[in-house]
């Protein structure tokens, strides 16, 4: 809570102006996540009294001591600029705690009130970029986020992706529990998605070697990451088998000798759509047999090319 007092006000107390109106005394802070509501007719006054210069800085000492307590009873800040938020927590590294709350939510004002204010709690809170959002007036971020109830919390990575998120009212020490188990998954998912962005720099350099041992290499990692449990490493491998298809299917080829069974299915499938219902290398045939099989299409390819390339000579 803190004492809104207009600036006019002040300044007529100070320069002992006869007359003088205040309003909002005392107002509620117009900051997401405080703890009161704004009502619909805030008190007002006049004061019709002269006032000696004493009296006067006395009382404007007063209000702004009544203000600058009230804030810093108030605890953690939160902002309300989640864009703002992401830019800092970029730099920062430091993750970012979505508060979906609402004027109207009577355990939201709990949580501030009671769960907020437990010292290990505002420990753990002091770890993260805080935001606070009216879900009236964010329904497209809510919806994002699958948020439907409130008091809601999202976990954010620094780079903005969602790592954990709660609904309802909770005691300090289930919340702070939440807040501590999360942060560390989230430690754990940003230390895998740091090795990811490193092997993925490593997979593109052995596909755009200029070795045709290490491209190979590249191929089959691609291969293996096409079956991994990350939606990351899938994602990329079979991005990376796509753009082969397409560019290089020679190169592909080399992937129906891959020791995998599904392996050599993903790429027979992706050569048939490349090259058509002519293309008929098995992957299920013994590995002898694909060998020759590759050999021979790898031949017929290149000449195929190199027809292309003299034709556009001339």
């Amino acid at each position: 809570m803190t004492n809104n007092f207009h600036c006019e006000s002040v300044l007529a107390l100070m320069q002992g102006t006869a007359e003088t109106r205040i309003s909002q005394i005392p107002g509620p802070r117009d900051v997401p996540g405080s703890q009161l509501v704004r009502t619909a007719s805030p008190l007002a006054f006049t004061m019709a009294i002269p006032v000696s210069a004493p009296v006067r800085l006395l009382f404007a000492l007063m209000i702004c001591f009544s203000s600058f307590s009230a804030r810093a009873e108030d605890g953690l800040a939160w902002g309300s600029d989640l864009t703002n938020a992401l830019q800092v927590a970029k730099t920062s590294k430091r993750p970012v705690l979505i508060q979906f709350t609402a004027p109207w939510c009577p355990y939201c004002r709990q949580m501030e009130s009671k769960t907020f204010k437990d010292p290990a709690v505002a420990g753990s809170l002091e770890q993260f970029e805080r935001v606070a959002v009216n879900i009236d007036q964010n329904a497209a971020l809510a919806a994002q986020h699958a948020v439907h109830g409130i008091p809601a919390f999202v976990m954010l990575d620094p780079e903005g992706d969602e790592a954990a998120k709660t609904t309802g009212f909770m005691e300090a020490e289930p919340f702070n529990k939440w807040l501590t188990e999360s942060m560390t998954n989230l430690t754990v998912s940003t230390a895998q998605k740091e090795e990811f962005q490193s092997q993925s720099r490593e997979l593109e350099a052995a596909l755009t070697s200029a070795d045709s041992a290490a491209r190979v290499k590249g191929l089959d990692m691609a291969l293996d990451w096409c079956d991994r449990r990350e939606k990351l490493y899938r994602s990329f491998g079979r991005e990376k088998l796509e753009a082969l298809a397409k560019a290089e299917p020679q190169l592909l080829l080399d992937g129906l000798k891959h020791p995998g069974l599904m392996a050599r299915i993903r790429v027979a499938n992706l050569l048939r759509e490349k090259l058509g219902e002519e293309f008929n290398i098995d992957p299920w045939e013994k590995a002898g047999v694909r060998e020759t099989a590759v050999q021979a299409w790898k031949a017929k390819l290149a000449a195929k090319a190199d027809a292309g390339s003299k034709s556009n000579k001339r």
